[in-house]
C-alpha cells in the first residue's frame, strides 16, 4: 500500500511540473521620484506612470509613509481601473494621510498593479522606492 501511495504522489508530481504556468499579461509600474503635498500636508499627490497589455484590467494600490519627528505619517489609496493600452500612462494618485500631516521630504512609497487579463492571464508588479515630498 505504501509503495502505491508513493507511486501515485510521485506521479502526481511529474504531472503537476510538466503543465503550463498561466501566463502572465504585460504589466509594469513606476513610481516618480517626487510627489506633492497637498492641503498643508493632509494629503500626497503621487504620479505613477502604469503600463498594462491592451485589453486587460488593472488596479493599483499606493502607499506613502514618512517619519515626521519621531511619529508615523501613513496614507494609502486604492484605484480600482488604470488605463490598459499597452503603452504607459500617467496617473496622479492622490493619497491621503490616515495619521497626521505629511512634511516636505522624504518618505517611502510603494505601488502595487494588479492586471488581469481573461480566460486566466494575471500579474502583479511592484515598486517601492523613497520619495521627496513637496510643495
Amino acid at each position: 500500500m505504501r509503495a502505491i501511495s508513493t507511486l501515485v504522489l510521485s506521479a502526481a508530481a511529474i504531472v503537476a511540473t510538466a503543465l503550463p504556468a498561466a501566463a502572465q499579461v504585460d504589466a509594469a509600474v513606476a513610481l516618480a521620484p517626487q510627489g506633492r503635498l497637498e492641503a498643508r500636508g493632509a494629503a500626497v499627490t503621487v504620479p505613477v506612470r502604469v503600463m498594462c497589455q491592451k485589453g486587460a484590467t488593472g488596479s493599483l494600490w499606493v502607499q506613502v509613509t514618512q517619519n515626521v519627528r519621531g511619529e508615523l505619517a501613513i496614507g494609502d489609496k486604492y484605484t480600482p481601473s488604470v488605463p490598459c493600452t499597452g503603452q504607459y500612462q500617467r496617473i496622479d494618485v492622490t493619497v491621503v494621510s490616515r495619521t497626521k500631516a505629511f512634511r516636505q521630504g522624504v518618505a517611502f512609497t510603494s505601488a502595487s498593479l494588479n492586471v488581469y487579463l481573461p480566460p486566466d492571464q494575471s500579474n502583479t508588479v511592484e515598486e517601492d522606492r523613497e520619495m521627496m515630498l513637496v510643495r
